[in-house]
C-alpha cells in the first residue's frame, strides 16, 4: 500500500537521510519534500533562491538513491522571508525578490525537476498591514504562475477557518487556478466541501485530527510537517508518524483500505498530476 506524507522537510543539519530512512522503515513510500529556508544560504536577492532550491533538489536525489523512497518536490519562497527582505531591501525590492523566487520555482516545475510551488503564502503570525497586503499579492502571483505551468500550490498561512478557505478559493478563481490545485498545509480536520470550498486540506497527522477527518468523510491529504530541526527534535511530528498512524487506524478499523487509498494514492495523484504506485 502506498503511504504518502504530503509535507516533509529535510535539512543537512538535522537527521537528514536518517529521517527518510525512519519514514521508509515504518512503511512510508512517497513524500512531498518541501523546500525550507537554510540559515547558511541567506536570501538577499531573488537569485539566491536558485541556490537554495538546488539544495532541496539535491536532497531529493539523495533520498531516491540512498533510501529508495519516491520523492516529489515543492519549491518556493518561504512567506516569512519577506519580513527579512523588507528590513534589508525595503518592501518594494523585497516583493520583487520574492516574485523572482516564484519565477525560479515555476521554471523548475516547467523543467520537470519540481512538482509544485510551495510552501508559499503569507506569515502565520500577525504582521503590519503593508506586509500582509504584499504577501497576499505575492501569493496571488504564485497562483497565476501555477496556472501557467499547470501545477499545484502548497500554502503556508495562519491556521485556517472555513472563511479562510473561502478566501483562498476566491484567490484561486481570480488567478484561473483550479481550487483542487490549492493545498492548505498544516490543516485542522476541516475536510467537508462546506468547510474547504474546494481547497485541498493537508491534515496534520495527529490521531485526534485524523479520526475526525475520517469520520467526516471529506477528502484530505496527510502530513507530518516534519521540520528536521536539531533544536526541536521530532517537530512538528516525527518522520515515521504518517505510516505508523495509518497502520494503527487501519488495524483499529477506523480507516478502511479504500479510504487509505484515497488519502495516499488517489488524491495526491489527482492534486499534483503525479503517479503514485
Amino acid at each position: 500500500m502506498p503511504i504518502f506524507d504530503n509535507h516533509f522537510h529535510l535539512d543537512p543539519r538535522g537527521l537528514y537521510l536518517d529521517a527518510a530512512r525512519m519514514f521508509a522503515k515504518a512503511g512510508g513510500t512517497h513524500v512531498m519534500l518541501t523546500h525550507l529556508p537554510y540559515d547558511d544560504i541567506p536570501i538577499v536577492s531573488g537569485d539566491d533562491y536558485g541556490v537554495a532550491f538546488e539544495r532541496t533538489l539535491k536532497t531529493a536525489d539523495l533520498v531516491r538513491e540512498q533510501v529508495g523512497v519516491k520523492v516529489f518536490v515543492a519549491v518556493g519562497p518561504y512567506p516569512a522571508d519577506l519580513l527579512r527582505l523588507d528590513e534589508k531591501l525595503g518592501l518594494a525590492a523585497g516583493v520583487a525578490a520574492m516574485k523572482r523566487g516564484m519565477d525560479l520555482a515555476a521554471t523548475l516545475v516547467r523543467e520537470g525537476r519540481a512538482t509544485a510551488l510551495g510552501e508559499i503564502g503569507r506569515p502565520h503570525f500577525r504582521v503590519a498591514s503593508d506586509l500582509w497586503q504584499a504577501s497576499n499579492g505575492i501569493l496571488q502571483y504564485g497562483m497565476e504562475l501555477a496556472r501557467d505551468v499547470g501545477c499545484a500550490v502548497v500554502l503556508h498561512t495562519e491556521d485556517p477557518t472555513p472563511e479562510t478557505f473561502a478566501e483562498f478559493a476566491r484567490m484561486a478563481d481570480a488567478a484561473g487556478l483550479p481550487r483542487g490545485k490549492v493545498v492548505k498545509h498544516h490543516a485542522p480536520p476541516l475536510v467537508l466541501p462546506t468547510e474547504t470550498h474546494g481547497i485541498i486540506p493537508s491534515v496534520l497527522a495527529r490521531e485526534d485530527h485524523l479520526r475526525e477527518a475520517i469520520r467526516k468523510g471529506g477528502p484530505f491529504l496527510m502530513e507530518t510537517d516534519y521540520i528536521d530541526d536539531p533544536r526541536r527534535p521530532g517537530a512538528v511530528l516525527g518522520p515515521a508518524t504518517v505510516p505508523r498512524k495509518t497502520a494503527r487506524l487501519l488495524s483499529a478499523g477506523v480507516l478502511t483500505a479504500e479510504e487509505a487509498a484515497r488519502i495516499h494514492e488517489e488524491l495526491p495523484s489527482k492534486t499534483y498530476g503525479i503517479q503514485i504506485a
